[in-house]
């Protein structure tokens, strides 16, 4: 968790497809025998406008990324904080149990033949009673643990989700904006460790307008919030 998901795949349009035919469509072999209507292709060919974004690049420059991970960094570590304080409180109150059962069973053992049957019978079931309670207390704490762990966990993974929308929507909102002026036919995601474009001409790469832009609207975001909690 200590990263948010890479969601650029997921909200630029991908078409490798129409991107490598641009690319190798006048590297035909030889002999081979078209059966589509050059003319067609050309028409809607001249018409596409390509540009693509590094997404390994912009999840490493943009800045709302940056806090949304150091906030999720710190709620998780608040999270096993909590988890170990509650674990260590549990195991203390089950040390407490076992000292009683061990205090109570030693003294049984030393005076249980000056003891009568009755007695010695009332003694015995007490630390049955006893043994038993702590046995349910362990189970009941062992639960209980397990139980906020995936509470805290389920609660992570909703921020988690909450920030890639976020970041998710902002992207769109401004490519939507910035394709006003560009008119691209599509915006590709790229990236170093895995997609599908293979080989991009630098000149239709967008990302440090897409990363500057991004990052200008996120510092006019926060210097209003400042702004707002001094008034």
């Amino acid at each position: 968790m200590k990263a948010l998901p890479l969601v650029l795949n997921a909200i630029l349009a991908v078409a490798v497809a129409v991107l490598f035919y641009l690319q190798f469509a006048d590297k035909q072999p030889e002999g081979r025998k078209n059966t589509v209507d050059s003319a067609v292709i050309d028409s809607v060919s001249s018409k596409l406008k390509i540009a693509f974004v590094n997404q390994d690049t912009l999840w490493a420059r943009y800045k709302l990324i940056d806090d949304l991970q150091s906030a999720l960094e710190v709620n998780r570590l608040k999270s096993e904080l909590k988890v170990e304080q509650r674990s260590a409180l549990l195991e203390k109150q089950l040390e407490q149990m076992a000292r009683e059962l061990q205090t109570k069973a030693a003294n049984f053992e030393q005076s249980a033949q000056g003891m009568n049957e009755v007695l010695r019978n009332n003694k015995m079931q007490e630390l049955q009673s006893l043994q038993q309670n702590a046995q349910q207390f362990s189970m009941e704490a062992e639960q209980e643990v397990g139980t906020l762990q995936q509470s805290l966990q389920q609660k992570l993974l909703a921020k988690e989700l909450e920030g890639t929308k976020k970041v998710s929507a902002n992207i769109k909102k401004f490519l939507a904006g910035y394709n006003e002026e560009y008119k691209f036919s599509f915006v590709l995601a790229f990236s170093d460790e895995a997609g599908g474009i293979l080989l991009g001409n630098p000149a239709l790469d967008i990302t440090a307008d897409v990363v500057a832009g991004l990052n200008a609207i996120y510092d006019e975001e926060k210097a209003a919030e400042v702004a707002a909690k001094k008034k």
